[in-house]
């Protein structure tokens, strides 16, 4: 949903659009009654300075759930490569990058 709202915008981000920018969408339709981003209106009075900040923390945050995740994925693949997840996280045979190939399907 946020894609498709992304797109809509008269300049996309990678023509010189802001790129994370979504157009407030509340009151457009009769069910939309918050916005997707801030919905409770919590980072309306922030300044540039603070949304900056807030950006650098996100991205951050994100990298250290991307370094989590793969500390789980190769302990589990290739046990006792992480010290302090070593007989916690159970072994797994099977191909963990199998998601990633073109043919991967949930449903067959």
């Amino acid at each position: 949903m946020l894609e498709s709202y992304g797109e809509i915008l008269p300049v996309h981000y990678t023509k010189g659009g802001k790129p994370g920018y979504y157009p407030p969408i509340k009151g457009n339709r009769p069910e939309l009654v918050l916005d997707l981003y801030d919905p409770f209106g919590f980072n309306v009075a922030n300044t540039e300075e603070e949304k900056a900040k807030g950006l650098v923390k996100e991205i951050n945050n994100g990298r250290l759930a991307m370094l989590g995740l793969f500390s789980l994925l190769s302990e589990a693949s290739t046990p006792g490569s992480v010290p302090g997840l070593e007989g916690i996280i159970p072994p797994y045979s099977g191909n963990v990058m199998i998601p990633f190939e073109g043919s991967f399907s949930f449903f067959g």
